[in-house]
């Protein structure tokens, strides 16, 4: 009977943690099919070496600056009012600020984007984007795709 018990409970545990396993992941769902932009082009992400990171932006998020959004939700990018560092300071002449892309245009300033407009951002944080962007993106990388952008 104790061993009836032991199956009849080993059964009802492995069949209630694969219900919960479906009903979490979407039909035809592939983590691998997510697209990365890496600057240049959008590829797969199981086809990136670089360390990248998406963040797809809702409406009514209730967020007021992009800075707000951002904090928090990236491995390794540090926001401090207008300040964002990617993965700590790599200089100490220079501006430790990653370079910042909006619809493929390099800006200084992001402080008046609003989150409601952003429907992407491609955070690139590691050695690649030097080879991609020179020294300028020594720093890391934020692109940020808007709404209203040509695609």
């Amino acid at each position: 009977m104790k061993k009836f018990c032991y199956l009849l409970s080993i059964l009802l545990i492995v069949g209630s943690c694969s219900a919960l396993k479906n009903s979490y992941i979407p039909n035809g769902y592939d983590p691998g099919e997510e697209e990365v932009n890496i600057g240049y082009q959008k590829i797969k992400k199981k086809d990136s070496t670089a360390a990248t990171a998406k963040l797809n932006v809702e409406r009514g998020s209730g967020y007021t600056n992009i800075y707000e959004y951002l904090q928090g939700r990236v491995a390794g990018v540090e926001v401090v009012g207008t300040s964002i560092r990617i993965r700590g300071d790599h200089s100490i002449n220079s501006s430790n600020e990653p370079l910042l892309i909006v619809d493929g245009m390099e800006v200084s300033d992001i402080s008046d984007l609003s989150p409601e407009e952003v429907e992407t951002i491609d955070v690139l944080k590691d050695a690649a984007t030097t080879a991609l962007y020179g020294s300028r993106g020594a720093n890391g990388v934020i692109l940020i795709t808007t709404r209203h952008s040509n695609r």
